[in-house]
């Protein structure tokens, strides 16, 4: 108990600072109403997360069990315990301590709504982060597999002895509204795909994934922004993939990024590919369909760069069953190595590439590398500069995750996606939408097994931007550099003229109704 109230105690700290620096975490300058607080009444004894009486709130039975404005924590026991819960099921804080373990299902993932503070011992599984507020997420110790340690399947009964505690999901979600954030804060694990569906993840401690099916990857959609901070790294757990997709798919809309302009990198940040043989796209690297946007922001371009590498070079790294991927004296050679297809608008100021095959490095548009500042690369790469620079070898206005004949998983991404949009539909009064449309109708869903969401519609002529809004009168301001709105950005007035590829920012405000969430918006240009 002292422990979660020496957490929540932090939090109203950071809340109460209002003269925070700018590079300053989000999660720490975020504001918290007070909620309720509630303690699992019998530690070392397990039971279901949505049980009251399972509960004590200030020191008496509760009355009703966790909601989404509820504080929890899971006492320290002298032997393991299991809190489980479902999708239905909604949690704010979180605080576990040691034997103590917080549990959604497999595909009927528990929504956290704040932050989480797993303490040595502790676990968290089968989670999804949902949100209207900046949070972060921390587990304290994590191991990832390696010493006889592996990552669970969840169709195997693995006792925790032989399980690593930083695996938090299979299929892990994450869906904030707006542009808030989550931030991981250190080792992370996930066995199967990750699905950042909306939002932004910021990574700033180590985030693995795809570590015991070797068919999971990083999925960037629609209004989500991946985020690589100082000393942070991203990487897959297996450096192929069944499935035949890249490790990291940015798809229309998405957003990869290292650093941010209000909190530039001061260090290098990573971002580790899989190493393999891409003689057919697909095989592992990194995807980025048209409409998408890769940046980098940097105190210093030439020392706090985005480091784009492989797996294989990190020592120590290991697949999600402890076997060793490091390989010390690898190089990449022909087309063994790793692979980036950049259709959308890259604009890098700070970056060293290296692990990367013959003609790994593909853009849809070749001008576009003409315009890079303070890029390098490593003595890894498979031969020189030139040799480096490729073909796209897929179509670049497509969403690139066909799923073979698995229609289940086809099934369950689309109902992913349709869960998605009724969440922020749900909890955002202003429903912000630009005309015209920057969705290609017609192309959406016309592969084999391809998804049905959206993709670039490529506009050939300026046009002119119009925004809608339910709440009457509101004040809507705009950017197009990747800032958050503020009082002092230009407002709409009726229209605003575009002839090039450009990520509109949007927010809007009305007294009575507060702040909308930010949304983000790609449009495309030849």
């Amino acid at each position: 108990m002292r422990c979660f109230m020496k957490t929540l105690l932090l939090i109203l700290i950071f809340t109460l600072c209002s003269s925070l620096a700018a590079n300053t975490p989000a999660w720490k300058k975020e504001k918290w109403d007070k909620g309720r607080q509630l303690v699992w009444a019998k530690p070392g004894k397990s039971g279901k997360f949505n049980d009251a009486k399972s509960w004590l709130e200030k020191g008496k039975p509760a009355k009703k069990g966790p909601d989404r404005n509820t504080d929890v924590l899971l006492p320290k026991a002298a032997k393991e315990y299991n809190v489980r819960g479902s999708r239905s099921n909604q949690v704010r804080h979180v605080v576990i301590e040691e034997n103590a373990e917080l549990m959604g299902g497999h595909r009927n993932e528990l929504e956290v709504w704040g932050n989480v503070d797993v303490k040595a011992g502790g676990w968290i599984h089968f989670i999804s982060i949902r949100g209207d507020k900046d949070t972060y997420f921390n587990i304290e110790e994590s191991k990832f597999p390696g010493n006889g340690l592996v990552y669970r399947h969840c169709s195997k009964k693995l006792p925790k002895s032989k399980c690593c505690n930083s695996q938090i999901s299979h299929k892990f979600q994450i869906c904030k509204i707006g542009t808030k954030s989550v931030e991981f804060l250190s080792n992370v694990g996930v066995s199967d795909e990750v699905m950042l569906q909306h939002g932004k993840c910021i990574i700033s401690g180590d985030f693995r994934f795809s570590g015991a099916t070797n068919k999971g990857a990083f999925e960037v959609y629609d209004g989500g922004i991946l985020e690589i901070q100082s000393g942070g790294r991203i990487g897959s757990l297996c450096s192929t993939n069944a499935k035949k997709v890249y490790n990291i798919n940015v798809y229309r809309n998405g957003v990869i990024q290292a650093g941010s302009p209000d909190r530039p990198l001061t260090s290098d940040a990573y971002l580790a590919l899989g190493y393999a043989n891409n003689k057919q796209p697909g095989v592992s690297g990194l995807y980025m369909a048209l409409g998408s946007f890769m940046r980098v922001y940097s105190s210093n371009p030439k020392s706090a760069r985005l480091v784009v590498t492989s797996t294989s070079s990190v020592k120590g790294f290991t697949d999600g069953q402890g076997r060793n991927m490091y390989k010390a004296s690898q190089k990449a050679k022909g087309t063994n190595g790793i692979a980036l297809q950049l259709a959308g608008d890259v604009q890098l100021d700070g970056v060293m590439f290296d692990y990367v095959m013959a003609g790994g490095i593909a853009l849809h548009d070749p001008r576009m590398a003409k315009t890079w500042k303070n890029v390098t690369f490593g003595k890894n790469n498979a031969g020189s500069k030139a040799k480096l620079f490729g073909k796209m070898k897929a179509n670049p206005n497509s969403y690139y995750h066909g799923r073979g004949d698995q229609v289940s998983e086809y099934g369950l991404t689309e109902k992913a996606l349709a869960s998605m949009m009724k969440h922020l539909d749900k909890y955002d009064p202003f429903q912000l939408k630009l005309s015209p449309e920057n969705v290609d109708i017609k192309s959406v869903g016309k592969g084999k097994n391809e998804i049905k969401t959206p993709v670039a519609l490529v506009f050939t002529k300026p046009i002119d931007v119009k925004v809608k809004c339910k709440v009457p009168g509101a004040i809507i301001k705009y950017t197009v550099d990747g800032t958050e709105p503020t009082a002092k950005s230009p407002s709409f007035k009726g229209a605003i003229k575009l002839s090039k590829t450009t990520k509109l920012t949007i927010k809007a405000y009305k007294a009575g109704v507060g702040y909308s969430p930010s949304v983000t918006t790609s449009y495309v240009f030849k």
